[in-house]
């Protein structure tokens, strides 16, 4: 009973203190500054100003679109200490981690498209380059010889044909 009465003491001290628990809130975006990770925004219910509100905290930064709606995290009740938890809509995530993963992973990693592109392009043009000799008989004086035949042509890859612009790094 006691530690349950000093656990009390202790919550009704830090009232006492003016600790205040974080809040959250739902705000429009009214602009972003993409390069100080910082954006403003109005509460959707209260229109309050938020000026300043992070983007991010060092891994991942969220740049939202303006004019939508944004879930935002008000540390200890000070509206100048705002970030950005979530928005409907994004222009863009920006990560700095050394490992992302999406759908548990079953994709494997992603493609270094322009290597591949390249290493393509090298087989299609060896492809196409090549020849060998064809023994050939002529018919009239039984003429006999030899000549190059080549294989089909194949197209150049164009990385534009198979790229998924949405995801890049």
């Amino acid at each position: 009973m006691k530690d349950e009465i000093g656990k009390f003491a202790d919550i009704f001290t830090r009232r006492l203190d003016g600790v205040k628990q974080a809040q959250l809130r739902f705000a429009t975006c009214k602009s972003v500054d993409w390069n100080k990770k910082t954006m403003s925004a109005v509460g959707v219910s209260d229109d309050v100003e938020y000026v300043g509100v992070q983007l991010g905290f060092g891994y991942t930064y969220i740049k939202p679109k303006i004019d939508t709606t944004c879930l935002i995290g008000i540390l200890e009740g000070k509206e100048a200490l705002t970030f950005l938890i979530d928005a409907e809509s994004v222009e863009l995530v920006e990560v700095n981690s050394n490992k992302i993963t999406f759908n548990g992973g079953t994709n494997g990693g992603l493609v270094k498209i322009n290597e591949l592109t390249e290493r393509l392009n090298t087989l299609v043009n060896a492809y196409n380059s090549h020849t060998h000799p064809v023994t050939t008989t002529g018919t009239a004086a039984a003429q006999t010889g030899t000549a190059t035949a080549t294989t089909g042509r194949a197209q150049q890859f164009r990385k534009s044909d198979y790229e998924n612009e949405k995801i890049t790094q």
